[in-house]
């Protein structure tokens, strides 16, 4: 079974329907620290502006792909990067990821040029 992965920086035991899941583990622990901007470049670095102490989680259970999630409708990363859950799903605490690391935080001037080219 391939895991797949949640971010949080919640101390949570189920995950609700609507929620975002990933089979990418770095993701994940990008979106543990609650950004509201993430960035891939094109050498597939991810760098972000969340600030919270994060909790890196895999769904405990099976997941059918064709029932249980769904594509992220509105995801502006590459296909099959995030997927949203269609019921509720268990969760496994497997990391405590605590504050983000310096080099994956986006600078002021980082974020100001995304902002640029969403305009």
């Amino acid at each position: 079974m391939e895991n797949w992965y949640h971010g949080s920086p919640a101390d949570i035991t189920n995950l609700r329907t609507g929620s975002t899941i990933t089979k990418h583990h770095y993701l994940a622990c990008m979106f543990s620290h609650k950004p509201p901007i993430v960035s891939i470049n094109d050498d597939g670095i991810i760098k972000h502006n969340g600030r919270e102490n994060g909790l890196l989680y895999i769904v405990d259970e099976p997941i059918d792909i064709n029932k249980d999630i769904e594509p992220h409708p509105r995801s502006t990363m590459g296909e099959g990067m995030e997927w949203i859950t269609k019921r509720t799903l268990k969760l496994k605490l497997i990391e405590k990821i605590g504050h983000p690391k310096i080099e994956d935080i986006l600078t002021e001037e980082e974020i100001n040029e995304l902002m640029k080219c969403r305009n």
